[in-house]
C-alpha cells in the first residue's frame, strides 16, 4: 500500500496526476512519480506501459527529423519537407505520433510547423488532429501542410480540432496544392473565419470554385477574418462570378485588414475581372499575380511574431 498523501488518492486521481506529468518527450518525471513508493507501481503500471510505447514511437519520429527529444521539446520551428525521393517520408503513423505529442503538451514553444510534400493525405491530417484540444500547440503561429493530397475528410478533422480550441494563435495557414475543393472549404471556412489572429491564408491550387469562394467570403460578419492581410487564391477554378463575390465582400467592408490578394491563373482568363479590381482599388488593396512561392524567413517574421497583435 502507498503511504502519505499519495496513498490517500484513488486510482482515478492518481491517473489524472500521472497524465499531467506524462510527456513522451520527457517521460522521466512521470516515471519518477511511480518510483516514489512501492504502493504506486501497481496502480500506475498500465499507464507506465502506455507511456513507454509513446516514448518509443516518439524516438522513432525524432530520429527521422534528425533532432533530439530535448531539442524538439524546446523547438520554436519544425520544418520537414520532402524535397527529394531520398528524403525521409512523413507517414500517417508519424503524423499520429506528432498528434500524440501535441495532445500531451509536448511542444509548448512551437510557433512554426511545416510538413509539406509528403502526400500523407486525409489519413495523415486526421491522425494529426485526433484528440487535439485547447491545450494543443498553444503557441503555434504558422501551419504549412501544402502538397499533401488531403481533401474534405482532412479538412473536417482540422476544423473539428480548431473548434475544440486547438492551435488558437494561428496567423499563417498554407494549404497550397491540396484537394480541398468545395466540400473541404465548406468544412474549414467557419473555423478559419473565426481565427482571431489569422493574417495569411494560402489556398493556391486547391480546386476552389465559385461556390467554394462564396462559402469563404460571402456574408462575412464583423469578426470574420478580421485580421486577414493576405489571401492567395491563384491556380483555382474561379470565374467572373467568384470574383464578383469577392468584390461584394470588399464593398460591404468584409476582410477589413486585407492588404494583398493574389488571384491569377483561374478560369476568368488572363485579366482579373474589373469589378474585383475596382473594389480592391477602392479599399487600397493590391491585387498581385501568382504568389505560389513562400519566403519562409520573411513570412515567419511577419506572421509568426504576435507582438502588439493582442492589444
Amino acid at each position: 500500500m502507498a503511504t502519505g498523501p499519495l496513498g490517500a488518492l484513488s486510482h482515478d486521481e492518481l491517473g489524472v496526476i500521472f497524465d499531467g506529468l506524462a510527456d513522451p518527450l520527457q517521460p522521466v518525471v512521470a516515471v519518477a512519480l511511480s518510483s516514489t513508493c512501492l504502493g504506486l507501481r501497481t496502480p500506475l503500471r498500465a499507464a507506465l506501459e502506455v507511456l513507454q510505447q509513446q516514448h518509443m514511437k516518439t524516438q522513432a519520429f525524432i530520429k527521422k527529423m534528425d533532432i533530439s527529444c530535448a531539442d524538439m521539446r524546446l523547438a520554436e520551428k519544425l520544418k520537414w519537407g520532402r524535397d527529394a525521393e531520398a528524403s525521409p517520408e512523413c507517414t500517417v503513423e508519424d503524423m499520429a505520433t506528432l498528434g500524440m505529442i501535441l495532445r500531451t503538451c509536448g511542444l509548448p514553444r512551437l510557433q512554426s510547423l511545416e510538413l509539406y510534400s509528403h502526400g500523407f493525405g486525409d489519413a495523415g491530417v486526421i491522425s494529426l488532429c485526433e484528440g487535439l484540444g485547447d491545450s494543443s500547440a498553444p503557441s503555434l503561429r504558422l501551419l504549412n501542410l501544402s502538397n499533401n493530397d488531403f481533401g474534405p475528410a482532412g479538412a473536417e478533422a482540422l476544423a473539428a480540432a480548431l473548434g475544440r480550441g486547438a492551435l488558437p494563435k494561428l496567423k499563417d495557414v498554407r494549404f497550397a496544392t491540396t484537394g480541398l475543393g468545395r466540400s473541404g472549404l465548406a468544412a474549414l471556412s467557419p473555423a478559419l473565419r473565426a481565427l482571431p489572429g489569422l493574417k495569411r491564408l494560402n489556398l493556391f491550387n486547391c480546386a476552389i470554385c465559385d461556390e467554394a469562394v462564396a462559402l469563404l467570403a460571402a456574408n462575412l460578419g464583423k469578426d470574420d477574418f478580421k485580421a486577414l492581410q493576405e489571401l492567395i487564391l491563384d491556380g483555382n477554378q474561379l470565374t467572373d462570378m467568384g470574383c464578383a463575390t469577392l468584390a461584394s465582400a470588399l464593398d460591404q467592408a468584409g476582410l477589413p485588414a486585407l492588404k494583398d490578394m493574389s488571384i491569377s491563373n483561374n478560369s476568368f482568363g488572363e485579366e482579373v475581372p474589373i469589378a474585383l479590381v475596382d473594389a480592391a482599388a477602392r479599399r487600397g488593396i493590391k491585387v498581385f499575380p501568382c504568389m505560389e512561392g513562400d519566403s519562409d524567413e520573411d513570412d515567419y517574421e511577419l506572421y509568426g511574431d504576435d507582438s502588439g497583435d493582442d492589444e
